[in-house]
This record gives C-alpha cells, structure tokens and sequence, in this order.
C-alpha cells in the first residue's frame, strides 16, 4: 500500500520542524521541498479537518498534533488582515491566488502601553508555491488576497496565543485582543 503524496509531505514537515524549529534560516531551507510539494498537490481543499478559523470563515486543519498544525484556510479577496502576532512562529506558503504579505519586526522595548514602532523586513506578494517564515525577532505580520480564489496554507508550532497583539503600524499603536 502506497503512502498518499500529502502524508509524505506533512511528515517529512514535521521531521523538518522537529530538527530546526529553533534556527529559522535553517527552518525556511528545511521546509522548502515538502511545504513546497504539499503547495503543489492539486486536491487539498478535499482534505482537512473543519475547525474555527481566525479572520476567516473556511479553514481546514490538514495535521495537527498539539506541537504542529498545518492549516489550509481560504482569504477573501480584499479582507486586510491586520498585523499580529500569533505567540509562535508560522510559516504561510500559497496554495492558490495571491497575498500581498508584510513582516514586521517590532523595534522598541514595549515598555509604554499602548504603543509599538514596527521595522518591515519583508513586504511583497506571495503567490502559488510562495512561503514567508514570520517566526522571533520578526514575528508579527498582515495581510490581503488581492484575487478571487486565495488559499493558503500555515505551518506553525505549537498552539496559537488566545491573546493576540494587534498593531498598527502607521499610528505606531498597539493592543491585545482575541483574533476574533
């Protein structure tokens, strides 16, 4: 009996993110060939676990084990997602369509409530077979589907803070909420 193409790749994901989850650049390298491999298969949206999505309405769990969920969740072309931060690094890699995606690294000490300045490290359209790694120091980001069709996929280790910081970046203010 033959191993489906997608368990090869979430497995060898997760072999990748259990020998460099703390080395990004080392992360982003391991990840290339099977998150690129799991981008490329054409029947992922029949896949996957329904579960609650965060900023949008169809999302799909394709693993998740408690350290590692890989998601697959569709954007509405023109919903900005505002920039956050998760608690965790994640990777977003496009499945279909195109994201213009923007990775901040936060610059001051965050001593004054309220307050954030943001330095952008990464601000460019992701499109199919695309991935940006939003993972510490540069670990808050937003983004938009700029056409009908977006899904995306994210890798991320372990769970996702209930509380999420919410930044804007043009006010340099900041404030924590639940994603919803």
């Amino acid at each position: 009996m033959s191993v489906p193409q997608s368990a090869r790749a979430i497995r060898a994901i997760a072999t990748a993110v259990a020998a460099h989850a703390d080395d990004p650049a080392a992360l982003t390298r391991a990840l290339q060939v099977p998150f690129g491999e799991l981008l490329a298969l054409p029947d992922l949206r029949a896949k996957g676990v329904p579960r609650a999505g965060n900023h949008v309405a169809n999302s799909f769990y394709l693993y998740y084990d408690g350290d590692l969920s890989i998601l697959l969740f569709e954007l509405p072309k023109g919903k900005r997602i505002p920039a956050h931060d998760h608690g965790n690094w994640e990777t977003m890699g496009i499945y279909s369509g195109a994201v213009k995606h923007t990775v901040y690294e936060r610059t001051d000490d965050g001593d004054v409530d309220g307050k954030a300045t943001l330095r952008v490290v990464d601000d460019r359209t992701l499109m199919p077979g695309d991935t940006a790694l939003v993972a510490p120091p540069a670990d808050i980001h937003s983004f938009m589907a700029t056409v009908d069709g977006t899904w995306g996929i994210t890798v991320a280790a372990g769970t996702y803070h209930a509380q999420r910081s919410y930044y804007d970046p043009e006010n340099g203010t900041v404030v924590k909420k639940k994603p919803r």
